[in-house]
């Protein structure tokens, strides 16, 4: 039986690694082969090692007319020499600019991965553009898959795709949790205490993390100046900041000074092993703006870390308040300090939410739930 060729194109390699890896191993256990395309990174390493094949391409996520009709360019002449079945996109700039490429290659299978609105905070002229562009890219898909209930029913309140076309599987994500590997574990256990013992952390001390790109639109601002007050009442708190520091969106100054200044605030390179990073902390600060669905919270919550979010769209399906962490209203650094209090201050409520966060995972966001379905959905695409 012939495999069902399926293309990926995202605006990130770290992306492509964290989102896909394990859901790729999937479908080509069940008849798939896959090639992945993104901008360079370690991550093609990583994903090669794996057996995944991948192109880089390099995407730049800022504007520029002749860089992106370079990357046009490159999409078009691979998908022209390389025929797939499928071509699926996500992330803003790769949707577009591989959405163009695939209907200028004459691929008629396009499935987009609507993960959310990088324009969710603009007004104006730029958001018309912005809801312009994802018009053009849902209607040149046959279908879209929305990891939101919240941005597939605002989508289609606004008319920018035909209800028909845009479906969310069960809860919400696009990938789901791998319970096998975000599950506490003698390995990564140990390799947990490991980093608490390079930051010398004793077992009172209170360890927040971040994890993912450290820029403005994630919230880190707000994180760490919460922090820094924080700090003014428990001693015993530490922040550890797990990514890489973006140019496209940069930290203010006032910001940037106090994570090279406070010593209790730490940070490292994104890392594969994020599970071992999930044992080592006590709590995940989630304070992004904006989110389609936040994977990496339901994460934390399968490895019983209790998730501190704003209550805005993306977070408010992959954080149950109450359940699984806390929504603590709008962006705001008092109201980021207000939802971390209590769970900085109280140990048995941290490992309350832990316990029931991990519970309400394994009951609706298993990934191989996810993967099932979206293989149907693959499969009927091309048998269409």
């Amino acid at each position: 039986m012939r495999k069902i060729k399926i293309c990926v194109v995202i605006g990130t390699a770290m992306n492509l690694n964290s989102l896909y890896k394990d859901q790729f191993k999937f479908l080509m256990r069940n008849g798939f082969e896959i090639t992945g395309i993104a901008p360079p990174g370690i991550e093609h390493d990583w994903l090669n090692d794996d057996g995944i094949k991948t192109k880089v391409i390099k995407i730049r996520r800022t504007p520029s007319l002749f860089y992106d009709l370079y990357s046009l360019g490159n999409l078009i002449f691979f998908f022209v020499f390389n025929r797939f079945d499928i071509i699926s996109v996500s992330t803003p700039k790769a949707s577009l600019l591989g959405t163009l490429a695939a209907c200028l290659s004459f691929h008629r299978n396009i499935n987009y991965t609507l993960r959310g609105r990088a324009y969710e905070n603009t007004t104006g002229i730029r958001r018309f553009v912005f809801e312009k562009i994802e018009q053009f890219i849902c209607f040149s898909s046959k279908n879209v898959f929305c990891i939101s209930h919240e941005l597939r029913a605002d989508f289609i309140r606004k008319g920018l795709c035909d209800p028909k076309k845009i479906f969310v599987i069960g809860k919400g994500s696009s990938n789901g949790v791998d319970l096998k590997l975000f599950s506490k574990n003698p390995i990564n256990t140990e390799a947990g205490e490991r980093i608490r013992a390079a930051l010398s952390l004793k077992p009172t001390d209170v360890l927040l993390l971040n994890s993912g790109r450290l820029r403005k639109d994630k919230g880190i601002n707000e994180l760490v100046l919460a922090f820094r007050e924080l700090l003014k009442s428990h001693d015993n708190l530490y922040l550890l900041l797990q990514g890489t520091f973006e140019e496209f969106d940069p930290l203010d100054v006032e910001v940037m000074d106090e994570i090279r200044k406070n010593p209790k605030i730490f940070v490292h390179e994104w890392s594969k092993t994020i599970d071992s990073y999930l044992v080592a902390c006590d709590i995940f600060v989630f304070p992004t703006h904006r989110e389609g669905f936040g994977n990496v919270a339901i994460e934390a919550s399968a490895m019983e870390v209790p998730v501190v979010a704003f209550d805005v769209i993306g977070c408010r399906e992959s954080v149950k308040d109450g359940v699984s962490g806390i929504l603590c209203g709008d962006i705001s650094v008092d109201n980021l300090v207000q939802g971390l209090e209590p769970l900085v201050a109280d140990t048995d409520y941290r490992l309350k939410l832990g316990k029931t966060g991990r519970e309400w995972v394994i009951e609706n966001f298993q990934s191989e739930f996810i993967w099932k379905e979206l293989l149907k959905v693959y499969r009927r695409m091309v048998s269409q």
